[in-house]
């Protein structure tokens, strides 16, 4: 249970720090307030929150059982800014993953509703070795005169081997040779990072820039397009930082940003999403906006049609369930090439699952489809590769190549008008089939 909950915590932005950010919530329910376990219980009385906490204790916690702005108000903005700077991620991030996984952990950790008074042995790894301890070592039962012997006879086995060297002195040692200072190490500089949070139109923001004048023009276009006095947070400047190649697109898209109830962050070239608070339709057009703004970024959290639909595939799917909800995939590549971008990769991860829970004897083919734009012969040859790529790729993610057949067919089976640029852009494509 607990690999599965490291698991999860790794898909919600946190990757290889998905163990250590667990291990921080397990310190901070002990030893982060005094009384252990039950001070922790305190915060979430404090936060009137107290009711909730106590459904998870024994219990087994659904998703969606915290809300984001509930796990902040019961831990606190300095204790997330601490989280977030231990992990080097956005604090958005962190609401986000601790919300879904605190629930969880709390159940796992009250098995039967038994509330520990320490930290159980599986978790204690988690968190690293515990502190060595000071005191007198145990008295080895040595005698009292043995113990004046000993150094003793030492000293004499120095001084004789003393006298027997002072005989042969060593040869007076060359002169140093000149040496050349070592270069500085070099500096390492962290990923610009950027939290936002939109509860009724009060944005709170979090990150971390490399220049005063990003942080001030980032300042400057959430106050026009939110409002002087609905703009609250931090944003840290340290020149050590790397640049934040998604400012401008950012800057540009924030009026667009006002849905209540959104959430993202940036982490370098990274986009988390967290659109769960908003109505269906709204999920898609933010999805929509942010992923034409930002294609290319790795971006998790997407919530497209594909993704609704793959989402909602009943137990006993049948095959053609399966190849309908695959066609709602939008598969992007960058141009004239077969190189799948960044923001294609989580929806391909979903469509690897739900492939893998196909009916047995399924077997799908991946058609590669272009635009009649440029050479008929080359645009077989690029369709073939992009089938092949995602053929590859889902490969990679686990279904058996077994259920899987990759064939370009170039630009010969249009579904639209290749005389305008969207009815090419929707002949540009990958389309599922079931074998017969």
């Amino acid at each position: 249970m607990l690999d599965a909950l490291i698991r999860q915590a790794e898909k919600l932005g946190l990757g290889s720090n998905a163990a250590r950010f667990i291990g921080l919530l397990v310190d901070a329910i002990f030893s982060g307030r005094p009384g252990g376990f039950s001070g922790f219980s305190q915060r979430f009385e404090q936060a009137g929150l107290g009711s909730l906490l106590q459904s998870w204790i024994g219990g087994t916690p659904g998703d969606n059982a915290l809300a984001p702005d509930q796990f902040n108000a019961a831990f606190g903005q300095h204790e997330i800014s601490r989280f977030a700077n231990a992990l080097g991620v956005p604090a958005a991030t962190i609401n986000l993953a601790g919300a879904a996984i605190l629930p969880k952990l709390i159940a796992m950790l009250t098995p039967g509703g038994r509330i520990p008074t320490a930290i159980p042995p599986e978790f204690a790894s988690l968190i690293g070795p515990a502190p060595r301890t000071t005191g007198r070592a145990p008295s080895s039962g040595m005698p009292g005169w043995l113990k004046w012997v000993i150094p003793l006879l030492i000293l004499l086995g120095l001084f004789l081997a003393f006298r027997s060297c002072k005989h042969e002195a060593p040869p007076p040692p060359p002169p140093p040779a000149a040496t050349t200072p070592a270069p500085p190490a070099p500096v390492v500089q962290a990923n610009a990072r950027f939290g936002f949070d939109n509860t009724a139109g009060k944005v709170g923001v979090s990150g971390q820039l490399a220049s005063d004048a990003d942080r001030q023009r980032l300042i400057d276009a959430l106050t026009a397009a939110f409002g002087a006095g609905n703009v609250s947070g931090d944003i840290t400047v340290d020149a050590n930082t790397l640049p934040a190649g998604w400012i401008d697109k950012l800057i540009s898209v924030l009026p667009d940003l006002k849905a209540d109830g959104l959430k993202f962050g940036f982490d370098g070239d990274k986009l988390t999403i967290d659109t769960s608070g908003l109505p269906e339709d709204q999920r898609f057009a933010i999805t929509e906006k942010l992923r034409k703004v930002f294609g290319g970024y790795a971006i998790t959290g997407l919530w497209d049609r594909a993704t609704a639909a793959l989402a909602g595939l009943k137990s006993g799917f049948s095959a053609g369930d399966l190849v309908k909800a695959l066609n709602l995939m939008n598969i992007y590549f960058e141009t004239d090439s077969a190189k799948i971008t960044a923001d294609s990769m989580e929806v391909l991860q979903r469509a690897a699952d739900a492939i893998k829970a196909a009916p047995s004897g399924t077997r799908i083919e991946i058609g590669g489809h272009t635009d009649n734009t440029g050479d008929a012969a080359s645009n077989v040859t690029l369709s073939q590769q992009r089938a092949d790529a995602v053929m590859a790729k889902l490969a990679e993610l686990g279904v058996s190549s077994a259920m899987l057949t990759a064939k370009g067919y170039g630009q010969d089976k249009p579904i639209a008008d290749n005389n305008t640029e969207e009815g090419r852009a929707r002949n540009r494509r990958i389309e599922f089939n079931v074998l017969k």
